[in-house]
């Protein structure tokens, strides 16, 4: 019985690449889905999203140089319409709240079965989120506890080293160059962490960066005094 009319397009990220070749025998042996490719980090896929445009991608939470909560407020930056499923061995109720708040459309346990990746699948490539049952269970208790609305930002926001490093950095008034070269990364991608911390900390601009940083415990402007 066929879901869709076309095959469903799925590409993956996660720096485990055991991982990523299991569940790329998987999808390869299914008629209703379309392998793209799999990656190692957020970067990577996001790179993969722009050339292949894929359906749906699935995102580990922890991962280097770009995790999955990175990776969704990167892609919210762009025009696509991929949808994100989140991963993870992790069932901590800080991941799920902000890996949904980030725009995650699923999330799923690595330790899950099959047929609740391709029922996942099916669930989101139509336009409704999915969650494992473990999940279903803290996102109750964290709408109970008003720790998670889908529709707003919350105030404590969660983030990763990388980005406090790059924080950190932009408080000590390095530039966009500068920062690129100390990370030994490229100036696009210090730009994008950028464009994440203003959007998880609901700045309007680096200033906002810098007094979210101070009044948060993050930077202290009298340090090297």
């Amino acid at each position: 019985m066929k879901y869709t009319q076309n095959p469903i397009r799925i590409a993956i990220a996660d720096d485990h690449a055991i991982f990523r070749n299991g569940f790329k025998l998987m999808v390869e042996n299914q008629s209703e889905l379309c392998w793209l490719g799999d990656v190692e980090n957020g970067i990577e896929l996001l790179t993969l999203c722009e050339a292949k445009i894929p359906d749906i991608v699935f995102v580990d939470i922890k991962m280097p140089k770009m995790d999955g909560i990175e990776f969704c407020y990167a892609l919210k930056k762009t025009n696509l319409t991929t949808r994100i499923i989140a991963l993870s061995m992790f069932n901590e109720d800080y991941l799920i709240r902000d890996i949904l708040t980030a725009g995650a459309s699923g999330y799923l346990l690595k330790n899950t079965s099959k047929q609740e990746v391709l029922k996942a699948i099916i669930t989101v490539y139509k336009g409704r989120n999915y969650y494992c049952s473990s999940a279903e269970q803290k996102l109750i208790q964290l709408l109970s506890n008003n720790q998670f609305n889908p529709n707003i930002k919350i105030k404590s926001v969660h983030l990763s080293e990388r980005e406090l490093t790059v924080l950190l950095l932009i408080c000590n008034q390095l530039n966009t160059k500068a920062i690129a070269a100390k990370l030994e990364i490229s100036t696009r991608t210090v730009e994008t962490y950028r464009d994440i911390l203003i959007t998880k900390t609901n700045s309007k601009n680096i200033v906002g960066l810098v007094i979210y940083a101070i009044k948060n415990g993050i930077y202290n402007p009298h340090q090297f005094e």
